[in-house]
């Protein structure tokens, strides 16, 4: 799935997370609570032939189908996803992506290498990675541009 080493860099290859959970366009709230159930994870992208065009949490459907009580079977991804995704090329470094993460408050984002996804990179996984900076004040900063203290 991965393209060469010179394609991508060594920072983004040791945080992608290949498996990329997501559904087509059209799709209901009810089939992305089955298929999050079904993976274990709290965030769907949506996907339209093939390019990523929304990314669906938990918390939406929470905020925006449960509270409201609205029918989940109705509802259709399109209506309550967040948009625009963010995403990274293959060759991103660090901090390009700590500084996306702060500038959109995106906690998962994609990398993508010639408008194809290659997988993700988390919040989590990136302050891991940062959390082995030899040097505190850079770790301190590269956390705090991420919005992840």
């Amino acid at each position: 799935m991965l393209g060469s080493p010179l394609e991508i860099s060594r920072a983004v290859a040791s945080l992608l997370q290949e498996d990329v959970v997501s559904v087509e366009s059209g799709a209901t709230v009810s089939e992305v609570v089955g298929i999050m159930a079904q993976k274990s994870v709290r965030n769907i992208f949506v996907m339209s032939k093939g390019a990523p065009i929304g990314l669906v949490r938990d918390w939406d459907i929470v905020r925006r189908v449960v509270a409201p009580k609205l029918n989940p079977e109705t509802v259709k991804v399109d209506e309550i996803m967040c948009t625009p995704v963010a995403s990274v090329k293959a060759d991103a470094e660090l901090s390009e992506i700590a500084a996306l993460m702060a500038e959109t408050g995106a906690r998962r984002i994609l990398v993508m290498q010639d408008e194809k996804v290659l997988g993700t990179i988390t919040a989590g996984s990136l302050l891991n990675t940062l959390s082995h900076f030899p040097n505190r004040n850079t770790r301190e900063v590269l956390k705090s541009i991420a919005g992840l203290t």
